[in-house]
């Protein structure tokens, strides 16, 4: 965890929280605190962007800015993915059930959503602490699905329908830690036409 060697944890937020009774809720919905690691610092974080983009089978140029002549048909060139967010929770902390999707105002053409979510496990062997995805089903079963955290794990999912809807069943819960601690990293990417 060098690359963290100087930065500050603050407490979790989500969007939108700017009024003063949203900040209150808060509280009780995501208890964690988090930083922001930004590409750039190091080699190590542009490989875990390089290796999203493997991942999502894009081009990990559409994960950075770009310069003009790359992806001339699209009408921006920032990168499509946000930094990724470092995330710690103690004992007691979590997030629940919530979707990492928001809505755009009607009168955005482009209606700009995030599309997928990777998670990256840092640490293990605490009790608790799964991320839950209490909607989950296959056809075998609609039980849900708990994934406990692996040092070296990921897990990818999709906020976005094939026809560009929002997928209810991403919802997704960070559930208490009951012993030890949790670290792990977010790295939310946007549909192409993200501004």
């Amino acid at each position: 965890m060098y690359l963290t060697t100087g930065m500050k944890l603050h407490r979790s937020t989500t969007a939108g929280d700017s009024k003063e009774e949203e900040r209150r809720d808060i509280r009780s919905t995501r208890t964690s605190l988090n930083t922001w690691v930004y590409r750039e610092k190091d080699l190590i974080i542009d490989a875990i962007y390089r290796r999203a983009a493997d991942l999502l089978r894009i081009d990990e140029a559409l994960l950075r800015p770009r310069s003009a002549d790359e992806y001339p048909e699209m009408r921006n060139t920032r990168a499509l993915a946000e930094a990724l967010q470092l995330v710690h929770y103690e004992v007691g902390q979590e997030y629940t059930a919530h979707h990492d999707f928001g809505y755009a105002p009607f009168d955005r053409k482009d209606q700009p959503a995030r599309f997928a979510t990777l998670l990256l496990y840092l640490n293990e062997g605490m009790v608790g602490g799964e991320t839950q995805f209490p909607r989950w089903a296959n056809a075998e079963t609609g039980a849900g699905l708990d994934v406990e955290p692996k040092i070296g794990k990921a897990v990818l999912f999709y906020s976005q329908l094939p026809d560009g809807n929002m997928d209810d069943l991403s919802q997704h819960a960070a559930l208490p830690v009951k012993i030890g601690e949790k670290w792990l990293m977010n790295l939310w990417v946007w549909d192409p036409e993200y501004q």
